[in-house]
């Protein structure tokens, strides 16, 4: 009995399926032994692994993407102030959310699903929780609507008009497009709103993974195999294999 698995040296595990795979099984079969019974084992991914990398690549690019965009907005609106034209406060305490959720996704992959909580596990766990939420819901937008009230001076009295239009030099484009009055009070409300839908879906995100850590994604099963225990190929496949000499 031959036990095969199919691993692709830079990604781990091959999913069955796919030509490369095929190829693969008709050389094993050409230099089995006569009789030789093959059994293939399909290949088990955690549902986990894969769901925390595309969480950090999205919230790290969302982050990178809003301080991008405050800060070039605050650099060519604001005068007295030095690049990168953020607030350290602002900026420290975001990072500290992102570095709060490091132990969560730590339970996430090496704790077992159906390993039941103790009584202090479940109180450590939920005071744990209710102080990441209450930094990123408190903390973080509080750091931001002091940062643009105090150093910026968003406030009711400054209006946003926009740049100064090429045919009216004393109105702004958004002073001239808009039939209503834009103020900074308004612009700094409508990032807090974005601070908050951030965190708003990361929770939910979290709360989807956690209730999902233990599933499993199975790899295909091969298409289909002949009698004698050789995957079918089509004879395009068995073409492709010979020009790249598999």
């Amino acid at each position: 009995m031959w036990e095969v698995s199919l691993i692709d040296m830079f990604r781990g595990l091959a999913p069955a399926g796919p030509r490369f795979v095929h190829f693969a099984c008709e050389n094993l079969h050409e230099r089995l032994p006569p009789h030789t019974t093959v059994r293939y084992r399909t290949t088990v991914k955690r549902y986990i692994d894969g769901a925390i990398t595309k969480f950090w690549i999205v919230l790290l690019g969302t982050t990178f993407g809003l301080f991008a965009v405050i800060g070039v907005w605050v650099g060519l609106t604001s005068e007295g102030l030095q690049a990168p034209y953020l607030n350290v406060a602002f900026v420290v305490s975001w990072l500290i959310s992102l570095l709060l959720l490091v132990p969560v996704f730590w339970l996430m992959k090496n704790r077992p699903a159906d390993k039941v909580a103790t009584w202090g596990e479940a109180m450590v766990g939920s005071v744990y929780v209710f102080f990441l939420l209450f930094w990123i819901y408190g903390t973080v937008p509080h750091q931001w609507l002091t940062f643009a009230e105090a150093e910026l001076n968003w406030r009711s009295d400054a209006f946003l008009i926009g740049f100064r239009t090429p045919w009216d030099s004393s109105q702004g484009v958004l002073e001239w497009a808009l039939p209503f009055d834009i103020t900074y009070a308004t612009l700094k409300d409508l990032i807090a709103v974005a601070v908050y839908g951030v965190g708003l879906v990361a929770n939910v995100a979290v709360f989807v993974m956690w209730q999902k850590r233990g599933d499993t994604i199975s790899a295909p099963e091969l298409e289909s195999q002949s009698r004698y225990g050789r995957p079918i190929v089509k004879a395009a496949d068995k073409a492709s294999a010979a020009k790249v000499g598999v």
